[in-house]
């Protein structure tokens, strides 16, 4: 259909600006005026419609699956239920906007999964599992399944970074400790003696010191530049397998990304295939959502076995990625028909393993960071003793 552009005022006297897709100017008239909008401009645009720069935040998506789900099952239309939803402070404004424009789609004769795909914010796992619901009639117990699948996505993330939080703080307490000695302590010691001698360490504080002095603007740009570079690049193709590849450079975190992929894997897989989602399309949402791009290449050859008539089981055997024991179980689960069931009590195990490895992790971390940090202030507080009793001898010798 149509992009049309259009600005408005809505009831409340607010002016807004905003797109809908619809099959005319009437159309788009017609819904807005029964809204009590008062219509200032309309016309026709290209679609060149992209979705927010960084996507919706994962906690808008829990709050939206789990309201909606459980207004949907309570019996509200789908089309009020996003209206009210759209009206909730505890969204951002960005994704208030998003749900608006649903509405608009909703009444201009879209369905759901139509509407969320030409918002283009949604992911396709979400929008895959509304098409299916939606397709097979039960829409609010797939609403349901998606709002247990995004809350154990977030309680796993959020467990993940409080376990992290302590090294992270170490880190920062040590930088702030480098920051306070160059730019107030080493100053200091320049002003009561004259000079400094070139110890390798601190001329670099040093060193560092007149750059940021002199040149603060210039960093605080390259380094805000670099950390939206990094950013950005991290979320591509090509900076997952940089990270991948560095995150395989440590054993402990190599096992942490690996069991994360499978839990992530096969939790999406069970789900998908429980909500009716063909075998094929399941595999390859499943292998995106894991986030390995070595899973994620291998995908089409698991596909086209499948379709060669191969089992899914024999699929996963042979990329020679999926571990043995999740191919065998998920060969028990099509034996026995509960596939979606196998695949969720495989996700449960994994997400025990990442939760024990992420501990493990932080255990070897918290001492290493305290060791660094303190074997460096020791070496730094050596290094200016020692520098301070040489420039007190040369004093002295001057004398």
């Amino acid at each position: 259909m149509p992009l049309y552009y259009y600005k408005a005022v809505t009831p409340d006297g607010k002016k807004i600006k905003s797109a809908m897709e619809a099959p005319s100017p009437n159309s788009v008239i017609n819904i807005l005026n029964g809204k009590g909008y008062v219509i200032l401009n309309i016309k026709e645009t290209r679609k060149t419609k992209f979705g927010p720069l960084f996507g919706i935040k994962l906690e808008d998506i829990v709050t939206f699956s789990r309201q909606l789900s459980v207004m949907v099952t309570s019996g509200i239309r789908i089309r009020n239920a996003l209206e009210i939803l759209s009206r909730q402070e505890v969204f951002s404004r960005s994704f208030r906007k998003i749900l608006t424009n649903m509405v608009f789609s909703l009444e201009s004769g879209s369905s759901l999964a139509e509407a969320m795909k030409s918002e283009k914010a949604f992911d396709e796992i979400f929008v895959n599992l509304v098409e299916a619901g939606e397709k097979g009639g039960v829409l609010d117990a797939t609403l349901e399944k998606i709002a247990i699948f995004y809350e154990d996505m977030k309680r796993l993330r959020d467990e993940v970074k409080s376990a992290m939080a302590y090294p992270i703080f170490v880190l920062i307490f040590a930088i702030l400790i480098i920051f306070v000695i160059s730019f107030f302590v080493l100053p200091r010691l320049i002003s009561v003696f004259g000079t400094v001698p070139k110890n390798p360490l601190i001329k670099f504080l040093l060193d560092a010191n007149k750059l940021l002095s002199e040149r603060w603007p210039l960093v605080l740009i390259v380094t805000v530049a670099s950390f939206i570079g990094l950013f950005i690049f991290f979320r591509t193709r090509l900076g997952m397998r940089v990270k991948s590849v560095i995150g395989g450079l440590i054993p402990i975190v190599r096992k942490i990304r690996v069991n994360m992929a499978i839990e992530r894997f096969t939790k999406t897989l069970g789900i998908l295939l429980e909500s009716g989602v063909s075998v094929t399309d399941a595999i390859e949402l499943a292998a995106r959502s894991s986030e390995n791009p070595t899973l994620e290449s291998s995908s089409s050859k698991m596909i086209e076995m499948v379709k060669k008539g191969l089992t899914l089981r024999e699929a996963m055997i042979s990329i020679n990625i999926i571990p043995t024991m999740v191919a065998e179980m998920v060969g028990t689960g099509e034996e026995t028909g509960k596939l979606p069931e196998v695949l969720q009590k495989v996700s449960e195990f994994y997400d025990q393993e990442v939760r024990k490895n992420v501990k493990q992790l932080v255990s070897l971390i918290e001492p290493m960071m305290i060791v660094f940090v303190g074997g460096f202030i020791a070496l730094l507080a050596l290094t200016m003793y020692q520098t301070i009793f040489t420039m007190q001898q040369s004093i002295g010798m001057g004398g």
